[in-house]
């Protein structure tokens, strides 16, 4: 698998970082010593592109298939590692499909067996402005190459679609980080350049009466569903059980968790993407012996609690192991797979899908294997067909 990487002139890199700052909402360049901004571009090929987005897209229709069969199975929404309350709440809510907008990240490795993933981030997946501006910033230094797919004029797109113009979007996030909030700023201003209204806000802030948010046309979360259960302030039930037009409903927690590929079987349907992508993963309470063998976390984000081999302390390794063991419902154990380095960096591709529709993608970069809050964002773009 060959992947190609071009590099901003030195001459422009400075501009170039500046652009992304306050054009492209990374106010924060650095995750500790290390800056998120390189001066790297992903160069794709259109067969490798339409490859990614095919695959992306019948990945969301497998995921979308198993979170509807979920719903009715509270059992193994608990097996996933969900709280039973959470799980009771979760399948006996009514949720409409075409009243929300639904999307997703799969997040693709070049491997030494072809693409393969390491997860779907089915609940509040990052990466909206690196999905939408990074490549426009990128693509004037790069003749015959483009952008292709915008995760930001698509969900807006959809998003207005189900909504009353000028209407009040809240924005819940994290209200102590700025990396939260410059996502959802994000959001909000492309929103209100079509006329809506933004309310950026904690969980805690919305108000609700009968099932709907008060005072609210929309909410846009990027706000884990399982936090909700335990912020305080925080009515979570009303959350799940919302009938205000949500980008993602709740209901996308039943398909977040790392362990979903241990219920398959007992869903009654092939996934045979999923089969084909995903590396095996088994319960972490399964003993194996000799190396091969990562755990996850079941509802880990940015790679924290993942013992890659030379990517951690042996501390870290033993603590991550030890909390495996006392906690198993909330952990896996994957199948390594062997990433391949370009020109001495670890790529993973976050692609998006909105209802179905591929909607963009980026690249992050690593020195090691393990991709993770320090790595770097690159664009991506594609050579234009001639």
């Amino acid at each position: 698998m060959k992947i190609q990487l071009g590099r901003i002139p030195p001459s422009s890199f400075q501009e170039y970082r500046y652009d992304v700052m306050f054009d492209g909402y990374k106010w924060d360049l650095q995750a500790g010593e290390q800056s998120t901004v390189t001066d790297g571009v992903v160069l794709l090929e259109p067969a490798q592109l339409d490859d990614l987005r095919a695959k992306a897209v019948a990945l969301y229709q497998e995921t979308i298939q198993m979170e509807r069969l979920l719903q009715k199975r509270p059992d193994l929404a608990v097996k996933m590692g969900i709280s039973k309350k959470m799980a009771v709440e979760l399948c006996n809510c009514e949720v409409d499909p075409t009243a929300h907008v639904r999307f997703m990240r799969f997040d693709f490795h070049p491997t030494t067996k072809g693409w393969q993933i390491s997860e779907v981030n089915s609940d509040v997946p990052a990466g909206y402005p690196e999905a939408s501006l990074l490549p426009q910033l990128a693509q004037r230094y790069f003749d015959g190459y483009c952008q292709s797919g915008n995760f930001g004029d698509l969900l807006v797109e959809r998003l207005s679609r189900l909504t009353k113009p000028e209407g009040l979007i809240a924005y819940l996030h994290d209200t102590h980080t700025v990396e939260d909030y410059q996502i959802v700023h994000y959001l909000g201003d492309l929103m209100e350049k079509k006329g809506y209204r933004s309310f950026y806000c904690n969980p805690a802030h919305v108000k609700w009466k009968e099932h709907r948010a008060e005072g609210v046309e929309a909410i846009v979360r990027y706000f884990p569903v399982e936090w909700l259960e335990y912020e305080k302030g925080v009515d979570w039930r009303s959350f799940i059980h919302s009938k205000t037009t949500s980008c993602n409903h709740p209901i996308a927690l039943l398909t977040q968790s790392k362990r979903l590929p241990l219920v398959w079987d007992e869903l009654g349907i092939e996934v045979p993407m999923w089969k084909q992508l995903l590396p095996e993963t088994k319960c972490a309470s399964t003993k194996r012996k000799g190396r091969g063998w990562i755990l996850k976390p079941a509802f880990g984000r940015v790679g924290e609690g993942i013992n890659i081999p030379g990517t951690l302390s042996l501390k870290e390794d033993l603590d991550i192991r030890k909390a495996a063991m006392e906690n198993p419902i909330q952990w896996v154990a994957q199948r390594i797979f062997k990433s391949i380095p370009v020109e001495g960096q670890h790529l993973n591709f976050g692609v998006f899908v909105i209802d179905g529709e591929f909607a963009g993608l980026y690249a992050r970069a690593s020195k090691w294997a393990k991709i993770d809050s320090e790595a770097s964002e690159m664009p991506v773009l594609v050579k234009e067909s001639k």
